[in-house]
């Protein structure tokens, strides 16, 4: 009987698309694509999701969006790609496949997130 693998924290930069429609595409499936995410946060493969602002609009009462931050737990790089290719915002070409970035990580566990 073979074990299973143990877990690993992976981190996705998934910039978003520029071209004038890319908001539209996201806030199209934007509801789903959350309730996409809870589910796995539940199951504890989605460790973290953030959304990326502009430099420029932290400050701004309407915030630009320009891409996503996911850190997951799961066995293998592999496992983290297709978690993120099934989601709305890839299927739904919202995060630039070009540019998407998954890498293994090491969390420090004695410092506080927040």
């Amino acid at each position: 009987m073979s074990t299973p693998l143990a877990k690993r924290i992976f981190v996705a930069w998934l910039p978003d698309y520029t071209d004038p429609e890319a908001i539209q595409r996201r806030l199209a499936v934007r509801q789903k694509h959350l309730e996409g995410i809870v589910q796995r946060a539940t199951a504890g493969t989605i460790k973290l999701g953030a959304v990326a602002l502009t430099p420029e609009s932290i400050d701004e009462q309407d915030k630009k969006f320009n891409g996503s931050i996911l850190f997951l737990e799961v066995e293998s790089i592999e496992e983290a790609r297709r978690i993120v290719e099934s989601d709305l915002y890839w299927t739904g070409n919202v995060w630039d496949k070009e540019r998407a970035d998954i890498r293994p990580v090491l969390v420090s566990t004695a410092t506080p997130l927040f």
